[in-house]
């Protein structure tokens, strides 16, 4: 028992200190869609920083990792996020509306599935509730990201965000 408490213990530290050494890659450069997929770690490695870091801390990093992001999120060939309003309606928080680009990138590169549209979504606003509860003292209260909450408490997140798209 102490050897696993220990491991978790290691485990959790190593979590933290990663989130804290984030780099965004020097001179990176998204010329051609081949450029993409160099960065594509990068990518989920600068994704786990921001949802792990809170939103009030690190803020001028904050900023060019969200830059790093976007412009690698907005030219990529692959990953496409379709932001509705029937699903993103929680806005206009950016640190919310990142979160939400994120979770549907990481979601996308990790499981190389770039065209579900549901699973995009729900990872997406997973992400979403994750910021959220870490850093609720610095966002306030949000009644959508609440109802959010609700519906994945009770397992039907994706039912709903289905419902929600038309799917």
């Amino acid at each position: 028992m102490r050897r696993l408490f220990l491991v978790s213990v290691i485990a959790l530290c190593g979590i933290s200190l990663f989130g804290q050494e984030f780099q965004i890659p020097a001179n990176y450069s998204f010329e051609k869609a081949e450029d993409y997929a160099v960065y594509e770690q990068d990518v989920i490695n600068g994704i786990n920083w921001l949802a792990n870091t809170p939103i009030d801390q690190n803020v001028e990093k904050r900023q060019k990792v969200n830059a790093f992001l976007l412009q690698w999120m907005t030219g990529s060939p692959t990953v496409k996020i379709d932001v509705g309003q029937e699903v993103v309606n929680f806005l206009p928080n950016p640190d919310l509306l990142m979160a939400f680009l994120c979770g549907w990138t990481k979601y996308s590169l990790e499981t190389k599935d770039f065209s579900n549209k549901i699973k995009g979504n729900t990872a997406g606003i997973e992400n979403v509730i994750f910021v959220y509860n870490k850093n609720k003292k610095v966002i306030g209260k949000n009644k959508e990201v609440e109802k959010y909450i609700k519906l994945q408490s009770k397992g039907k997140l994706e039912e709903e965000i289905a419902k929600r798209i038309g799917q």
